[in-house]
Order: structure tokens, then sequence, then C-alpha cells
């Protein structure tokens, strides 16, 4: 088991190194990157520093993040599921749900909620209480996300009849409520549906049926494991003020992506009790469900092949990971190291050492007529002009 966990693990840090390697900065990492201020931001300027600023170091330090967080699952699945292979089961899912590996790839405050929830959880499980004390009133301090975690660990306290972890845990949800605030004006909107599709999207639908599934199951059991709170206290959180506001839903799913644990002690609980020749439904389930993972998994991973298939690349998903790299390196190319454009592809391209300019002008177009740039992405292209400015 050992050696198949290693495989597996070393097997992943290839996949996602690879896949790291193909994405430029988005506007919303280059903003994480120039003008944040948080944990995030000193971890990535860091890696740059050592690394240099380029794609690999930017990614890195998520990708180790995301290497710790997977050891700590591990662990912590031992407890939960009381079973080594089940625990390989519960990392493998974790490994290859689509919000996971999105999480490992892009630089986002998912990966360190991830990694503090898990190390919070562990330290719970584990029995190591002033740890798990110190570092739940650290995870303060580290994003705004963890008052959902807080607000579950609250709820649980209730219910174990726990004074100290109830109290401990609404104090810091009400901090996390006055440091971070929470958007709530402007007119109700009805996001339910999106908030479903992301879900989804983030799970592939087979596991995100099941994730349901489970929380209706304990929701009628005595016996309610504190995974079961931290997975529907978000998501009924966030189905609540869906429907009234568009949420960030990245700052939910982390708490979600990490209850494989608990999906795998309860699909296993249910395929051994069962005859062999009684289990062909599960097997279908989880041969469908493996399928569509691997399918999200590659397709993630090696995202840059389906331009092949396109004939306008901003119709690729991930779209807006693209692009600036190419440009960047086109540009430096001609001998140009600073161009004016919109704010976005400004800021992005600053991380390539592009600088802003006041005489030279770059200009999108939609066809190639007088292009001075163009870039190449499967079956399509962009076209870019250089306008001198007076």
């Amino acid at each position: 088991m050992k050696k198949a966990l290693f495989f597996i693990l070393f097997l992943d840090l290839l996949a996602l190194t690879y896949g790291a390697s193909t994405l430029s900065i988005s506007f919303y990492e280059a903003q994480i990157y120039y003008e944040s201020k948080g944990l995030l931001y000193y971890l990535v300027h860091l890696s740059t520093f050592l690394f240099g600023q380029n794609d690999f170091a930017l990614r890195a330090p998520i990708i180790l993040l995301h290497f710790f967080s997977a050891c700590l699952l591990y662990l912590f699945a031992l407890k939960i599921t009381k079973a080594s292979k089940d625990a390989f089961y519960a990392l493998v899912l974790f490994l290859l749900l689509p919000g996971t590996v999105a999480s490992a790839l892009l630089v986002s405050e998912a990966s360190l909620a991830i990694f503090f929830s898990l190390l919070i959880l562990c330290a719970y499980e584990y029995g190591f209480k002033k740890s798990f004390y110190v570092l739940l009133a650290l995870s303060l301090f580290v994003d705004g996300s963890f008052g959902i975690l807080f607000l579950s660990l609250f709820f649980f306290g209730i219910y174990k009849k726990d004074l100290s972890l109830s109290l401990f845990s609404l104090a810091l949800f009400g901090f996390s409520m006055g440091m971070y605030s929470f958007e709530t004006s402007g007119k109700p909107k009805g996001y339910f549906l999106d908030t479903l599709g992301v879900f989804a999207a983030c799970f592939s639908p087979i596991v995100f049926v099941y994730f349901f599934y489970v929380i209706y199951r304990f929701t009628f059991r005595k016996d309610k494991p504190l995974l079961w709170f931290v997975m529907s206290t978000t998501f009924v959180f966030c189905l609540i003020f869906s429907m009234r506001q568009r949420l960030y839903l990245e700052d939910f799913l982390p708490f979600c992506v990490i209850t494989t644990p608990l999906l795998i002690q309860t699909l296993m609980n249910s395929y051994r009790v069962r005859l062999v020749s009684l289990r062909l439904k599960y097997n279908i389930l989880i041969q469908a469900a493996v399928f569509f993972l691997l399918f999200c998994y590659f397709t993630i991973i090696f995202n840059a092949y389906l331009y092949a298939f396109l004939d306008n690349p901003n119709k690729h998903f991930a779209h807006n990971y693209h692009e600036a790299k190419e440009l960047a390196i086109a540009l430096k190319q001609k001998g140009i190291t600073a161009v004016k454009s919109d704010e976005e592809m400004q800021l992005r391209l600053q991380f390539y050492g592009i600088k802003k300019s006041d005489k030279l002008k770059l200009v999108r177009l939609k066809s190639p007529k007088n292009a001075d740039i163009r870039l190449v992405f499967g079956k399509s292209s962009l076209y870019y002009s250089l306008e001198n400015q007076r």
C-alpha cells in the first residue's frame, strides 16, 4: 500500500507540474501577486525570489501545498475509515476531483484553505487538543473563508455538548465576520442553479449526487461525524445565500473536497454488507464515477490541446489562463519590452517583464488584416496590432 501511495502521489505531482507549465498568469492571480498582502502573497513572492519570476515559481508553492494536503488527507482518512485501503481510495478520490485539481494548479486561497483545514481536522481526530485550538485561532488570519469552518465547528460543539469548542468557534466566527466583510448589499438575485452547477463541476456529476446523498443519509442518524457538519453547513450555507447573491464559491468548495473520507467510508460500508451478486449497481456507479473523474482530470491537465478542436480560442474554458505568456514572448521577439494595453492584460504582461508604455499601444484585432502579432492556438489564432501613440 505504501508503494501505491507514493506512486500515485508522484504521478499526480508530475501531471500537475506539466499542467502548470502550460498556463499563463491570470488577472486574478496577477492581482494576488501585485496587490494583495496575505499569506499567499508572501509564499508566491518567496518562490519567485528563489526561482525567478516565471510560471513554475508562481505555481510551485500551490503544488507543494497540494502535496502536503494530500498527505494530511490520507492520515485523516485513516482515522475516519479505519482501513488503509479505504484511506487510499479517499486519497485517490480527493486527487481526482476537478475542484482539487483546479486548486492545485491555480494561485488562490483555496489551496491554503484545504491545507489548514486538514491540519486542523487531523489535530482534532488525533487528539492534539492544544494544537487544534492554536491552529484554529491561527486560521483566522489566513483567510476569511474559514468563517464557514468556524460555523461548522460551532454546530458540532453543540451536538457534542462541548461548551468550550462551541464558544471558541462562535467567537472566531464573529471575529472573522468583522475582519473579512461579507457582502450583502445590492438587489437580491437568484444564483441557486448556478451554485449547484459549480458544485457539480467541482465534484463531477455522479460524485456530487453521492455527496448530497451522504448529507441526506447522515441527517437522520444519531451518530453524526465532524465531517458531516463541515459538508452540510458549507453546502446549506451556499444554497441559502445563493438565493440572494452570487458567491465566491472558491471560498466554500475547499471545505467540501476534504470530505472524501466520509464519502468513501459510506460507500464501502454499503458495498461490503451486500453479497457479491448484489453489488452490480455499485460496480456500475463506481466505474462510471471513475471514468468521469479521469476524463475531467486529464481534460484539466492537458487543457491546452482542446484548442485543436475550437475555432474560437475564447470558447476554451481556461482561456483566461492562456495568451499572456505567449504574447509576452512574441513582443520580446520583436524587441518590445513596454506596451499599453487594457488593465487586465497590462497587469498580466507585467509578470513577464512587459512594462507599461505611453508610446506604443497593443490592440487586439478581429481579423489578420494589419496584424503585427499572431498567436496560434490549435485551429484558431489571435491577432494584435501595435499602434504608436502621440
